[in-house]
């Protein structure tokens, strides 16, 4: 955003006489979301909090550069009544999905009704099941993944398995083995960032549309011509990583009542499984 003689200089750079520096002034981030009249599918509503079901695509909240077609702008048009304890930005919010994955996510009304579920969050009392799409076929066919996840010290935007991270584990079962792929139900016992597709990806099977931790196109060409001719139909109907948050399941932190969410499984994940299924 800055440059001297129209061009880019490192910051150690010592200005000279007849210099010219030129400064690009970014457009102000706005102070809060603007409701947007975005459909939602909304799951579970009390006076305390609101679960819906976000669509794969859909950024949860405004960053790097995104301040329109959020999650948090369709849910301020649904409702005036958001918890404010993470700010303006992010009205609402005790948890978030990647872009890229769909699910069952949950917003408070209130600050008190925020705190209570963040901290059943934070003591691992919130059961989260998810479905995903990996490529190939895990050992064994029932199995926990136990491997610390940390900052990856080559693209800070990654997370890799490192001894130096934190605790993370997460528990899977095949439901379908189609050999090429498998669809899994996974359960989290730890929230790590990214752990999902970061310990499928350990393991040598990434989630299937996946780019990032190496479970896009690339992962696709080093498989068999035979496997390609499948994998290539099954591809035309990727379009985002494979991974959905499919149930939650907790103890209402106010009612004290059992609740138990679900996100129904996405139609793309349905229209993969019919071409697998006809292999």
């Amino acid at each position: 955003m800055v440059t001297v003689n129209r061009a880019t200089v490192k910051s150690g750079y010592s200005l000279r006489g007849g210099d010219e520096i030129n400064v690009v002034l970014p457009t102000p981030e706005p102070s809060e979301i603007p409701p947007e009249n975005i459909p939602i599918r909304v799951l579970y509503e009390d006076e305390y909090f609101i679960a819906v079901d976000k669509a794969p695509g859909m950024v949860v909240h405004p960053g790097a550069g995104v301040f329109l077609g959020t999650l948090t702008g369709a849910l301020r048009n649904y409702t005036d009544r958001l918890s404010m304890v993470n700010g303006p930005l992010k009205p609402g919010l005790v948890h978030r999905l990647d872009k890229d994955t769909s699910g069952v996510i949950i917003a408070a009304k209130s600050d008190e009704s925020y705190w209570k579920i963040a901290r059943l969050f934070a003591d691992r009392e919130i059961y989260k099941e998810y479905r995903a799409l990996v490529w190939g076929t895990p050992e064994p066919h029932i199995g926990l993944i136990d491997a610390p996840i940390g900052r990856s010290q080559n693209n800070r935007k990654k997370f890799t398995v490192t001894q130096s991270g934190r605790n993370a584990r997460t528990r899977y079962e095949i439901l379908q083995d189609f050999d090429i792929m498998s669809f899994l139900q996974v359960i989290l016992e730890t929230g790590r960032t990214h752990q999902i597709r970061v310990h499928f990806a350990h393991v040598g099977h990434p989630v299937v549309g996946d780019p990032i931790y190496g479970g896009g196109i690339k992962y696709l060409l080093r498989h068999t011509k035979a496997e390609n001719d499948l994998g290539n139909r099954v591809m035309t109907l990727v379009q985002r990583q494979m991974l959905h948050a499919h149930r939650i399941r907790f103890i209402h932190p106010i009612t004290g009542v059992e609740i138990e969410i679900v996100a129904p499984i996405p139609e793309d994940f349905i229209a993969i499984e019919k071409v697998l299924s006809k292999k």
